[in-house]
């Protein structure tokens, strides 16, 4: 990429235009305003490998080359763009103390992505160029001092005109004065200024190496790349060092005792500083995105955890519990673990700090903080969200239970229809645990016929998430190759979707058909009882065979109708229509005892038993029709 500039840039090209020096070749009320700091025109485009790049910061420039001349222009567009004038005063002593350019945009309360995202060269020229402006950059005292003087001078010039002439030729000399005979500021050279590597005070290194072509970026991007998931966008989470709160908290105290007009005493941590954590996302999150063409959110079910881990520091926040009168004798560390400081949690080093007073901290931490001659070390590991596959089943046999059937020994004595339909999900998706979840369930005794029971089943940090319509009908083929079973219309939903089945518990209804035995002998017309039966309300007791498994209560149900079909004497089929779900219909039809009542038995004043069941309908709209 040709990065050559259409205009030339010289050293006073660096000069805001508020300090710009006057052209002596002209009057002296007269200002050249070519030499004031005019943008070239150089375009810099974002993405180029070349914003990557680390640079070393001990290069010299050729002045007037190409690199010299584009970070004087990089300095100069960010000071302008991005720099609050009103904070320059932090720069040098943060500085001083070994702060990295992006921790002191930290502390300045600077939240623009793109500065973080500059090249760390130009970010380190930028702060030696903000340390130049301040050092150079005019007073407001001397300023008014020579006004002053120049109004006198010019007041008692005039001595005799009215008073409103005075006024106005006070105010006209007054302002040509302060444009004839500025306080020149010399032009920043970047060669001038000797460049330190040194690790950052605050950040550790975090931030300031974030992107770091040779020590970070490339190891960084080469693991995305390979990480053996597939996703469409993702995001990070971030573990921190402990160390690095208390750190920022020793600045943050340090700037509020020394530099009380910009940090205040009422100065809340988190309205003025910004998080490490932040800026690290907003420098590393574009850049993945770029280099692996996915896009980086905030949020997202993909996620590159990244642990931070620093041995040098881990100690210090220790003095913080001493403050609090807290021993640590009485912190609950395992004896199995190591009992180093880094076993203490954010939450409760956070909890201390915010409640901590400044006097304390200062008396008791260092301020500002210690430097360091160790850099971090960092721990990547990827997690997908589940994914969420659903369906309906259907079982045509009556000696397969739903879920497994496990004993002491923890040994299967038979397949289950969730081992039939999950028994290949893992491999496929390439997840780590698979969940089973049905609209309700069937007896092992019972069949389920009809359009089938819906069901979902969620798939722990899946690596294979992409499938097509033809892929899950290839999945239906090879489940429905035991004829025990029969699933239809997989499909991957969302999380909110599977509410849809959580949420229906109390309000479905279902359609069951049964064949049912009377002890004693029924003409078809007897059957017109249970036919003229609607809206039949029935109090359950907990069922005998459930006793070990629910808690005793009693359950009101609803069947909406009953239709009876005539087999013989003692025998008819009998169809409950639109039951409420959770009835329980084994027991509506023999009576359990007289735990449910009304009943079949009742109906006819007689002993009634259930000999077969089978569900013909769930009524609940799930999943969609696959597309």
């Amino acid at each position: 990429m040709d990065n050559t500039p259409t205009d030339t840039v010289n050293n006073n090209d660096i000069i805001p235009e508020s300090t710009a020096t006057p052209n002596t070749t002209t009057t002296e009320n007269n200002v050249n305003n070519s030499n004031l700091a005019t943008e070239p025109k150089v375009t810099i485009v974002p993405d180029d490998e070349s914003i990557l790049k680390f640079v070393d910061t001990n290069l010299k420039c050729e002045k007037e080359s190409l690199d010299y001349r584009n970070i004087l222009f990089r300095v100069k567009t960010c000071f302008d763009r991005y720099i609050k004038k009103d904070h320059l005063d932090i720069v040098s002593p943060l500085h001083s103390n070994g702060v990295c350019p992006r921790c002191i945009f930290r502390f300045m309360s600077i939240r623009e992505f793109a500065l973080y995202q500059e090249e760390y060269l130009h970010l380190i020229h930028l702060i030696h160029f903000m340390i130049h402006y301040q050092k150079h950059q005019p007073s407001a005292s001397s300023t008014s001092s020579t006004a002053t003087n120049q109004d006198k001078m010019d007041t008692e010039s005039v001595e005799g005109e009215n008073k409103e002439e005075k006024q106005e030729s006070s105010t006209t000399t007054a302002a040509a004065a302060a444009v004839a005979a500025p306080i020149e500021i010399p032009p920043y050279d970047p060669n001038s200024v000797e460049l330190k590597n040194s690790i950052c005070v605050c950040c550790l290194g975090i931030l300031q190496d974030t992107n770091n072509k040779d020590l970070f970026l490339e190891e960084f991007v080469d693991k995305m790349k390979n990480c053996g998931y597939q996703f469409r966008d993702y995001s990070l989470a971030l573990s921190l060092p402990t160390s690095t709160l208390v750190r920022d908290h020793a600045i943050f105290f340090y700037l509020r005792e020394n530099y009380p007009t910009i940090y205040p005493n009422k100065t809340n941590f988190y309205e003025k500083v910004v998080e490490v954590k932040e800026g690290v996302k907003w420098v590393l999150g574009p850049i993945i995105g770029r280099r692996c063409n996915f896009q980086f959110k905030p949020s997202s079910d993909f996620r590159a955890n990244m642990n931070y881990i620093h041995e040098e520091s881990k100690d210090d926040h220790l003095f913080l519990f001493d403050v609090q009168g807290k021993s640590r004798k009485k912190q609950r560390v395992s004896t199995k673990r190591n009992k180093s400081s880094s076993q203490d949690s954010t939450s409760t080093v956070t909890e201390i700090l915010d409640h901590i007073s400044m006097k304390d901290f200062i008396a008791n931490g260092n301020v500002p903080p210690k430097a360091v001659s160790t850099k971090y070390r960092y721990q990547l590991t990827f997690e997908h969200a589940p994914v969420y596959l659903s369906g309906k089943y259907n079982k045509y046999v009556r000696d397969l239970p739903q879920s497994p059937w496990q004993f002491d020994d923890n040994v299967n004595i038979k397949l289950s229809v969730e081992e039939l339909i999950t028994k290949d999900l893992k491999e496929l998706f390439k997840c780590d645990q698979v969940t089973f979840s049905s609209s309700g369930r069937e007896d092992v005794d019972v069949r389920m016929l009809g359009n089938g029971r819906p069901f979902f089943i969620e798939l722990v940090n899946p690596h294979k998430i992409f499938f097509n319509k033809p892929d899950f009908e290839k999945l239906e083929e090879s489940i429905n190759v035991n004829t025990s079973i029969k699933v239809s219309n997989l499909q991957i939903i969302t999380k909110k979707e599977t509410n849809i089945i959580k949420d229906s518990g109390g309000t479905k209804q279902k359609d069951y058909r049964c064949i049912v035995w009377c002890s004693k002998p029924l003409q078809p017309s007897d059957l017109d009882i249970l036919n003229s039966k609607t809206n039949i309300a029935i109090s359950q007791q907990t069922p005998v065979r459930v006793l070990h498994r629910r808690s005793l209560m009693v359950r009101d149900k609803k069947v909406e109708k009953l239709k009876a079909t005539y087999i013989s004497p003692h025998f008819f089929t009998l169809d409950i229509i639109n039951a409420q779900a959770g009835t329980y219909i084994k027991e509506f039809v023999h009576g359990d005892l007289g735990r449910t009542t009304p009943n079949i038995g009742l109906f006819f004043g007689c002993d009634t038993d259930i000999l077969q069941l089978d569900v013909l309908n769930v009524d609940l709209d799930f999943p969609k029709p696959r597309k």
